[in-house]
């Protein structure tokens, strides 16, 4: 059969769709795992934010926890099961009668079930495996909560020094244009409104740079609050003060 260039084209299309749609989240290229070289500097700090902060403690905690539970659940019905056995004490006083004339049995073995630790077993068992799997999909959303979080606190302290590079740079050129209207005061070339404009304008200067300096230090300690440890503790070939 011949299928038309349009025909063709859509088939190709829906193709391309579900091929799309079916595509899933590498978890361990959201968080490379801490036995593993990190591809870059950012991504190192997501790996020290993962080891280090206590959010993902918890949730790896917790999934520790519910695959215990899952395994304990497994035996759970075996707690229950009683067995007994009894010698027939007649058959022990005869057992020296020639006549050999034994009561049976001769001994007796008994096992007790509860019927429904039993039955429940199966769902149990599931329900110890859909815990894990909760457990799980937990300690996944933590990974993509705390790279998203990191990332963002370190590009807001690379801004924030950006910002400030240039808050400093912008002061010293004023710093200087201020310094030149004083003298020019001084030798009345320059009147009194100048410089005080001139003033002002260095003083706006300290004040911006001072802001851009406390704002640094504000997005360190957050990005320090979930790596886990102080920036200059951090030890990266890539790192950049």
């Amino acid at each position: 059969m011949i299928c038309s260039k349009p025909l063709f084209f859509l088939l190709g299309l829906l193709c391309a769709l579900n091929t799309s749609s079916a595509q899933t989240i590498d978890y361990d290229k959201i968080v490379i795992p801490l036995d593993t070289k990190a591809r870059d500097f950012s991504e190192y700090l997501v790996q020290l934010a993962w080891q280090n902060n206590p959010e993902a403690g918890i949730v790896n905690g917790e999934k520790g926890t519910a695959v215990v539970q899952a395994q304990i659940a497994q035996k759970e019905w075996m707690r229950d099961v009683q067995g007994n056995f009894n010698l027939n004490e007649a058959n022990l006083r005869k057992a020296g009668d020639s006549n050999n004339n034994f009561f049976f049995p001769r001994y007796n073995f008994g096992l007790t079930l509860n019927l429904y630790d039993v039955m429940s077993q199966g769902g149990k068992n599931k329900l110890g495996k859909k815990k894990v799997e909760v457990a799980d999909y937990k300690v996944k959303q933590q990974k993509i909560a705390l790279r998203e979080e990191t990332l963002t606190r370190y590009a807001n302290f690379r801004l924030a020094k950006a910002i400030l590079e240039k808050r400093a740079l912008a002061e010293q050129e004023i710093y200087t244009a201020y310094l030149l209207v004083q003298q020019l005061y001084k030798t009345d070339e320059k009147t009194l409104d100048d410089y005080t404009r001139a003033s002002s304008m260095y003083y706006q200067a300290q004040e911006m740079r001072l802001k851009a300096e406390n704002e640094v230090l504000v997005a360190k300690f957050a990005l320090e609050a979930i790596i886990g440890i102080k920036w200059e503790e951090v030890q990266h070939p890539e790192k950049k003060d």
